[in-house]
């Protein structure tokens, strides 16, 4: 199946928060998020991507005892492509990887990275040394250093700077400052609308990037 911006994107949503599993001859897709902050994404772009690459119409479902929504469905030509685009069966962050094919197009390289993010990242605002939050921070935890290390080239390799370093079980890729985010914002931007209003509250803009692309000091 040829590599598309849209199929990047769905393969950076299923290294963040989705999964292949296969169970007594039951090839499942499954993605999961949370029940009020990742509803319209869900809703709207994650079940927008299965009808526009595979014409596949999917359901989003939600656990009633838990802050938790997902998507699951059976679907054995779906699951192979999935697959074959290198997303792992199973347990997978000792298999998480970018494909070259993405690796080596920094257009899919962007929308893998948007796809991930929106579901696995979060930003973070930090004091540094005032008094209130306002310093951003982009930020992916994984139990795979391999992984996000393969992240942080591509970002590298596009004028951004960060770093990874080890946080309890996990490890961490941070992007942080004001350059890094004025970058993303131009370059990779935000699907998930939790994002773009955590960013609006924080720095105060009627719209996520007035403040920052203007140069704006905090």
């Amino acid at each position: 199946m040829e590599m598309t911006k849209e199929l990047a994107e769905l393969a950076g949503i299923m290294c963040g928060d989705g999964c292949l599993s296969s169970k007594k001859q039951k090839n499942m897709i499954y993605i999961c998020g949370h029940k009020f902050d990742d509803r319209d994404y869900h809703e709207k772009k994650v079940v927008d991507l299965f009808l526009k690459i595979f014409n596949k119409k999917v359901v989003v479902q939600e656990r009633k005892k838990e802050n938790a929504l997902f998507i699951r469905f059976s679907d054995k030509k779906i699951f192979d492509m999935l697959h074959s685009i290198g997303i792992p069966i199973g347990k997978k962050y000792d298999h998480l990887h970018v494909t070259n094919e993405i690796n080596n197009s920094n257009e899919l390289g962007f929308c893998f990275i948007r796809g991930l993010v929106d579901t696995d990242g979060s930003i973070i605002f930090s004091k540094q040394h005032r008094n209130f939050r306002y310093y951003p921070r982009i930020e992916i935890a994984s139990k795979s250093e391999a992984f996000l290390r393969e992240i942080l080239f591509i970002l590298i390799s596009n004028g951004f700077y960060g770093s990874v370093s080890k946080k309890g079980i996990h490890f961490r890729l941070e992007i942080p400052g004001f350059q890094n985010l004025n970058r993303w914002l131009v370059l990779i931007g935000f699907n998930n609308p939790k994002h773009l209003k955590k960013i609006e509250t924080f720095l105060g803009s009627h719209t996520p990037s007035t403040r920052i692309l203007t140069g704006q000091q905090y």
